[in-house]
């Protein structure tokens, strides 16, 4: 009979201690690690409906965008669950500089969440100071530059001498990265996302009707 207590009582640490541990956000198992490198880290976040994350920290300046429209329920460690309504599209940038979150997401919607965090690892230090490029600007700060793209933006310009950048396609058919030549290095479907080397010479196409939301974040 102790021996019994004594498993029972094992078991029912070790779940706490499950339930209650924390990681790096880049450990997290429903954080997927698809692309490291000197400037960024890109975590792609899937949590199915009525599953929950562990409890994770963030400690690394970071660009979140949301590719679903989802409700999602929150918990910072020590608080009351939050639920909020996320919203496809939208982005935004938190630094974590004295201010290091650890929660836990709960999807406690019907659909999927879907959301990527990119880590700000590193600066590019541009030999000159970078100006935003003629789209529409949705924030900046020192570390990045983030904008908004639509079909008509896509006006086969090319962009060259800029910092590493991260296009992510929220929405729309499909999006294709040309270098200077007109070569189809990528192509972009919904929820997905390419990488774009430091001093590229690149344009995008698109469908001239297409319903395109995408949005570029440019590393300083």
């Amino acid at each position: 009979m102790k021996n019994k207590r004594a498993v029972l009582l094992g078991i029912i640490l070790l779940s706490s201690f499950v339930l209650t541990a924390q990681v790096q956000v880049s450990k997290e198992p429903r954080h997927k690690k698809v692309l490291e490198n000197k400037y960024i880290r890109l975590l792609d976040v899937n949590i199915p409906p009525g599953d929950t994350s562990l409890f994770h920290i963030h400690s690394t300046p970071s660009v979140f965008l949301h590719f679903t429209t989802t409700v999602v329920c929150s918990q910072i460690k020590g608080k009351e669950w939050v639920t909020a309504k996320n919203t496809q599209g939208y982005a935004w940038y938190r630094s974590f500089v004295n201010d290091t979150l650890v929660h836990r997401v709960s999807n406690c919607d019907t659909v999927p969440f879907h959301v990527t965090d990119v880590e700000l690892l590193s600066a590019y230090k541009a030999a000159k100071i970078l100006q935003p490029l003629p789209f529409n600007v949705l924030f900046e700060n020192e570390k990045i530059i983030a904008y908004r793209l639509t079909a008509e933006l896509f006006n086969k310009q090319v962009i060259k001498g800029r910092g590493p950048m991260i296009a992510e396609l929220v929405a729309g058919t499909d999006v294709t990265l040309h270098n200077k030549k007109g070569k189809e290095l990528s192509q972009l479907k919904a929820g997905k996302y390419v990488y774009i080397k430091p001093a590229a010479a690149f344009y995008f196409s698109a469908t001239a009707d297409a319903a395109i939301n995408m949005v570029l974040i440019e590393i300083k």
